[in-house]
């Protein structure tokens, strides 16, 4: 996972309740940062926003004349 400036990540841990924010890019890792307290940290949910499209997008327009 590689972690990107301006991101936050927060403990898992509710009794540690620590959160940090990324200054600076880090290369390719495999895993979640890890709190001071052993527990992995993880980005905050942000939910989904939805949109419609223009039905005359041109994505859709060019996905209609070729729908393989």
């Amino acid at each position: 996972m590689t972690m990107a400036k301006g991101q936050t990540y927060g403990c898992q841990n509710r009794d540690s309740g620590c959160e940090v924010e990324v200054i600076k890019s880090s290369s390719e890792s495999n895993s979640n940062p890890r709190c001071s307290c052993g527990a992995e940290m993880k980005k905050p949910f942000k939910e989904v926003v939805l949109r419609r499209l223009n039905p005359d997008a041109e994505v859709l327009v060019s996905f209609k004349r070729n729908p393989s």
